[in-house]
């Protein structure tokens, strides 16, 4: 005798019902997360923006870019000098760390072995996972002797320099973003076709022509990419960056003599800027400059990583 109301089966089993429910749910958390991110990163850019555009209209747009005085004390908010040394330091760290981490990338993938390519990333991915902090400490004690060392061997025993400056930061910076670099141009490479390699090596070329004149021309949107993201990052480094700069509020004489860098002269500002006073609207006008940058550079990335996958 046949049940009206019994349950439907599939394969001799009734439909499992909890499943489903605890699927929703789990579903359910997910959007929820992700909602949250999004919530917050937008309340957060909302208020940066917010606070950052009224320490523009109390200062004025042109002090803040192209004034050459910082002195809170002094209610005076020239901020070209920590953008100065933020540009300064980012582009030495490129111009000294990208092209040994790409160069690596193109020998691990061209002609080292599997084993040591594997052995590498892995030593790789730990020195990206460092603290910044421990960088920095390590330059203070170990870099800036050097490069004191160095500028009064460039400039003279009696000269005004120092081991702090944009040279260490510069070379600090470097030593830190390597490893980022490295690894996206990695990637990069390594999804250049088998058979263009295979290809080119029936035509008679050699290893090193193969590298340089099939593998690096097709991955070369994805290894600027990856410089522009070790530029980010270099600007935006803080930490490290405090410890060997100088923390001078003024333009460098040279790269041996002490400076600062936005995130710097926000970390030593913040604890002396109350809220609703000029000083901490101004101090959130300088991380809005230093978002606008970064903003712009995720832009650039994004649209060369479009190109490249196509």
């Amino acid at each position: 005798m046949a049940v009206a109301d019994a349950p439907a089966t599939e394969g001799g089993h009734p439909y499992r019902v909890k499943p489903r429910v605890l699927e929703s749910v789990v579903r359910g958390a997910l959007v929820g997360c992700a909602a949250f991110v999004v919530a917050t990163t937008i309340a957060m850019l909302a208020f940066l923006a917010q606070t950052g555009i009224k320490g523009i209209a109390e200062v004025g747009l042109g002090q803040i870019l192209t004034g050459t005085v910082w002195k809170p004390e002094a209610d005076s908010f020239g901020g070209f000098a920590l953008i100065a040394g933020t540009f300064a330091t980012a582009v030495g760290a490129i111009l000294i760390g990208a092209a040994p981490a790409v160069l690596s990338a193109v020998y691990l993938t061209e002609f080292a072995s599997a084993a040591v390519g594997r052995t590498f990333r892995r030593v790789m991915e730990i020195a990206s996972a460092v603290p910044s902090v421990v960088y920095g400490w390590l330059a203070l004690v170990y870099l800036t002797p050097l490069t004191d060392a160095l500028g009064h061997g460039i400039y003279g025993a009696d000269a005004p320099v120092s081991g702090v400056g944009i040279a260490a930061s510069a070379i600090l910076l470097a030593i830190m973003i390597a490893p980022t670099v490295l690894l996206l141009s990695l990637d990069a490479l390594s999804r250049v076709p088998r058979a263009l390699r295979e290809a080119s090596a029936a035509l008679g070329a050699s290893p090193w022509q193969t590298a340089f004149n099939v593998s690096v021309p097709y991955g070369w949107r994805g290894v600027l990419v990856a410089v522009f993201y070790g530029f980010a990052r270099a600007a935006g480094e803080t930490m490290a960056v405090q410890m060997v700069i100088g923390g001078a509020r003024r333009l460098p004489a040279n790269l041996f003599s002490p400076t600062t860098t936005i995130s710097a002269q926000i970390v030593m500002d913040m604890q002396e800027a109350r809220p609703g006073t000029v000083q901490n609207d101004v101090l959130f006008s300088m991380a809005l400059v230093l978002l606008v940058v970064s903003v712009i550079v995720v832009l650039i990335t994004r649209t060369l990583a479009r190109r490249q996958g196509r």
